[in-house]
């Protein structure tokens, strides 16, 4: 069970509740890792380093949302088709930052938070509809929220370096207040049916990934560094 925590209108904290989580999140599935490898005949305190981009699994110019270990982290390999490379963009994501929308939709009994990103160039925009039963959902969500703060981690097919920012999430906390308001007391699509038909119905309601986005769903993200491009989970047995 995920809870978020913000402040109501005298300053105490209020908790606000998500649906339980289907699928595990990244945290979750990294510490499995570490503990198969302890119970395989290791003892003692074994520490694990996993490369972040692992969490992508191949898929391309389709961003993931993640929160690691308490980093809310938005992962994104690049296709050929969408750039030749990444040469240039690391300068230009550090100078004008990145955008990121957040906002939550009914969608018959399913609610669904559309999540889109903005890098500072031209048709690099990239949609993806979010499920609150996925664990990496919650934690990414979770962490953003706490923090105020979101990595962005650029990759390329080519094989280039990967490029990646830590950046400041001012003004995220009631842009995510908003959209849980909006899906509050609808189901959540869980198989892979439900999350299917609920995004052929998203966009169908949003042809082209720039429809419907507006100042009060917007978050500015800016870069203040470089985050660790890596996760390290520690497991004793």
């Amino acid at each position: 069970m995920a809870w978020l925590r913000r402040k109501s209108g005298d300053g105490s904290e209020v908790p606000a509740r998500m649906p339980p989580a289907v699928d595990p999140g990244g945290t979750e599935r990294f510490a499995e890792r570490v503990r198969e490898l302890s119970q395989a005949g290791r003892h003692g305190t074994l520490t694990q380093v996993f490369d972040y981009l692992e969490l992508l699994r191949g898929r391309q110019d389709l961003p993931l949302f993640a929160g690691v270990s308490g980093r809310a982290a938005i992962l994104l390999c690049l296709s050929g088709r969408m750039r030749a490379n990444l040469d240039g963009l690391d300068e230009l994501v550090r100078r004008k930052g990145a955008r990121l929308y957040l906002q939550g939709h009914r969608l018959s009994r399913f609610g669904i938070v559309r999540a889109v990103l903005e890098l500072p160039e031209y048709e690099l925009i990239f949609e993806a509809p979010l499920t609150l039963a996925d664990g990496d959902v919650q934690e990414f969500v979770s962490a953003a929220y706490q923090n105020e703060a979101v990595e962005v981690h650029l990759t390329h097919a080519a094989g280039a370096r990967p490029a990646r920012f830590a950046c400041r999430a001012a003004g995220i906390r009631p842009v995510v207040d908003a959209a849980l308001e909006a899906v509050r007391g609808l189901d959540h699509p869980a198989t892979l049916a439900e999350q299917a038909t609920s995004a052929d119905e998203l966009e169908a309601r949003f042809p082209t990934v720039g429809d419907g986005l507006t100042g009060r769903t917007r978050v500015r993200l800016t870069v203040t560094g470089t985050p660790d491009g890596v996760v390290t989970m520690v497991a004793r047995h």
